[in-house]
């Protein structure tokens, strides 16, 4: 027996629900991630220049051809809100797996003809990504399971 009722667990989901797509929509127009054309090994930027997280969602889906699957995430966490609270476990965890990722993967910018910029460091855009991926599985893990067409009609009657 839960000690939340079922009604209760869907307005608190869809609550969490709301939130991380407000911070998604925010990370959109926060800068995500630094960059500068560096050529000394420390990696510190002098005069950095911020990517806001739209532009990452537009050119995403061609970071596989860098090796960086961080976009990847977006689909997941859409998944991981609209299936069955099994699957979603599964789609949220594998989002967070990519949030984090990003980190390790995201290292420069390609520039046709021209030395690659250097990321120097993530921004409010990406942590508000990121944090996006950890309410979802909140989400899922408050969701309540789906009911069988015998218990609805019990809890109906």
């Amino acid at each position: 027996m839960s000690l939340l009722s079922h009604t209760r667990r869907s307005q608190i989901t869809k609550t969490i629900l709301w939130v991380a797509f407000a911070l998604f929509v925010l990370s959109l127009f926060l800068p995500a991630a630094s960059n500068e054309q560096v050529y000394r090994l420390d990696r510190v930027c002098q005069n950095p220049q911020w990517d806001h997280g739209l532009a990452f969602l537009l050119v995403g889906p061609f970071g596989v051809l860098f090796g960086q699957f961080g976009w990847f995430a977006n689909p997941l966490m859409l998944l991981a809100a609209i299936t069955r609270r099994e699957f979603g476990l599964v789609f949220a965890t594998l989002a967070i797996l990519a949030t984090t990722s990003t980190t390790r993967t995201l290292t420069h910018f390609w520039r046709d003809g021209e030395p690659d910029d250097v990321v120097c460091g993530f921004g409010p855009g990406y942590y508000a990504w990121a944090a996006c991926s950890v309410l979802v599985l909140i989400a899922v893990l408050v969701k309540p399971p789906q009911r069988t067409s015998s218990e609805t009609a019990i809890a109906d009657s």
